[in-house]
């Protein structure tokens, strides 16, 4: 006989849920994803306007848009996720989406360079919330067999949010600067990238509400008899299995370190190179993003799926392998192309192969640990990524054009030089993991 569950959905395992009340799930967590990275990357379509307010350089402003953001982001990922593993994930997430969308609209609000940065720890602190309790949610309501797809459709989020903030991060950005400083009820005189901020900000706490007719499911595969795993206890099982973890994480980071030294820096490229403003190139490279994004995502989380009914093994790690391969030629082509549909056609092709690996790892990771510590692993792995993403990725680019090229004007070739040499680490460090993959999935778990 079973037990009740309780609050936190903590229960000795049981039926999986219905359907659709899974995928309903399923498409509010895209929907919080979608939103967190509009709210996230809203800024890079600010560059231009934040610099000249404020007197900064390409790399304070990086500094802003990544370091400020990861901070927080990164460090109290682990412990919101140690309550996520004993309490209930779906108010933690509820809280988190409040708190990222309030910070967002606060950044509206700055008037210099100091309140920005405090304002975008608080975006971080309430978006850490989201991506560990979220995949540790969606472990329980599908089984093992039937979690790629569900994840990687969590996990378009990232392409839904930053295809929307170019889309209509770039017509309220263009909107906004082409009406000079605005008198808005209550909050006075605003600047025109202030405005953008508010925007997106408030939208939150619609999709907050929203969260919260989402079912906290019953927790699975559970393995503890109801003591709480201590955090030492999971750095411990995660050092005996310290190659495949490792490799895994610092292998799609690498990945991630691409993509947002890529695709953070795309608006600044076509404003700098091709005088194209943030309402021309916002939408444009927003539907491809949008489409090309989730569609890349979709159809490696189905091609995973095929390989695991055939047999084939660590297929997540070989998709990963091969899709950061072929980042490699178009970023040459970046390099060497100097037309704007040309340039548009090289970051398709970069967003297809990069897309893959955001949602696969966490599936691998997902499928590989314990309940129990399912959403302290993932954040740890957000931390990683964090730190070679978010912060490493366009901070790289903009080093690499201040201090090398000395030249604003070839971000786009730090943009290459830098995405394709986190891809062949990438690629090197999945490698030399996969039979410690195939070690972990063949073992009973300890």
């Amino acid at each position: 006989m079973q037990n009740s569950a309780d609050s936190s959905g903590r229960q000795a395992g049981g039926a999986y849920p219905h359907p659709v009340i899974a995928w309903y799930a399923i498409f509010i967590f895209y929907l919080a994803y979608t939103l967190a990275f509009v709210d996230r990357i809203i800024i890079s379509f600010l560059v231009t306007p934040i610099r000249a307010d404020f007197q900064i350089t390409d790399f304070q402003f990086s500094l802003i848009s990544g370091l400020a953001f990861a901070i927080f982001y990164a460090t109290l990922g682990i412990p919101i996720a140690r309550l996520a593993d004993t309490r209930n994930r779906r108010n933690i997430i509820t809280v988190g989406i409040g708190i990222w969308s309030v910070m967002t609209a606060i950044c509206g609000l700055t008037s210099n360079y100091w309140q920005l940065f405090l304002a975008r720890l608080g975006v971080g602190v309430g978006e850490a919330a989201l991506s560990p309790s979220a995949i540790s949610m969606i472990a329980d309501y599908f089984p093992k067999e039937k979690r790629t797809l569900p994840i990687n459709v969590y996990a378009a989020g990232v392409q839904g949010g930053a295809g929307l903030a170019n889309i209509f991060g770039g017509l309220i950005v263009g909107y906004a600067m082409a009406g000079g400083v605005h008198d808005i009820a209550l909050l006075g005189d605003l600047k025109t990238w202030q405005i953008a901020f508010i925007a997106v900000g408030l939208p939150g706490l619609l999709v907050s509400c929203l969260m919260l007719t989402v079912k906290e499911p019953v927790r699975q595969e559970v393995r503890a008899t109801g003591q709480r795993v201590t955090f030492r206890e999971t750095l411990s099982y995660i050092y005996r299995h310290k190659t495949v973890y490792a490799t895994l994480i610092v292998g799609a980071s690498f990945s991630s370190m691409a993509s947002y030294g890529t695709f953070n820096w795309v608006p600044v490229l076509f404003e700098r190179v091709y005088g194209w403003g943030p309402a021309r190139i916002g939408p444009s490279f927003g539907l491809i993003t949008l489409s090309v994004g989730t569609l890349a995502l979709v159809a490696s989380g189905l091609i995973v799926n095929a390989l695991v009914r055939a047999g084939r093994s660590a297929p997540y790690s070989w998709v990963m392998i091969i899709s950061m391969t072929c980042v490699i030629l178009p970023t040459g082509l970046l390099v060497a192309v100097d037309n704007p549909y040309w340039t548009l056609g090289c970051l398709t092709l970069m967003l297809l192969f990069l897309s893959a690996p955001i949602g696969l790892v966490q599936a691998a990771l997902a499928g590989i640990t314990p309940n129990e510590i399912r959403a302290q692993v993932v954040a740890i792995y957000l931390l990683v990524v964090t730190i070679f993403g978010v912060s490493f990725g366009p901070s790289a680019v903009a080093a690499v054009t201040d201090y090398y090229y000395h030249d604003d004007a070839a971000v786009g070739k730090s943009m290459a030089i830098v995405a394709a040499s986190a891809c062949v680490l990438g690629v090197i460090t999945l490698y030399r993991g996969i039979d410690a993959y195939k070690r972990k999935v063949n073992q009973k778990d300890d």
